[in-house]
């Protein structure tokens, strides 16, 4: 389980800051493409996003693998 949420404070949003200009961030396409073995198109990645923005005005915390395959049984259903 990969959990995504906001940084809790200051300090931790400076460390995830450090931790991307070192090149420890990945990036979300690169990520959900590994996740289901083909590129996802961009409706697919938009969606992803906005849950992620979501949760992250929220106050809420997710669990992205969970998304990332609720999202796409959602596209193969409506396909």
């Amino acid at each position: 389980m990969t959990n995504v949420r906001a940084p809790k404070d200051s300090e931790e949003w400076q460390k995830a800051r450090i931790a991307v200009s070192f090149g420890m961030g990945r990036r979300l396409e690169d990520v959900v493409e590994e996740m289901l073995g083909e590129k996802p198109d961009e409706a697919f990645l938009e969606a992803i996003k906005n849950r992620i923005a979501f949760a992250h005005e929220s106050g809420e915390e997710i669990d992205f693998d969970r998304l990332v395959e609720q999202m796409k049984a959602l596209q193969e259903a409506q396909a």
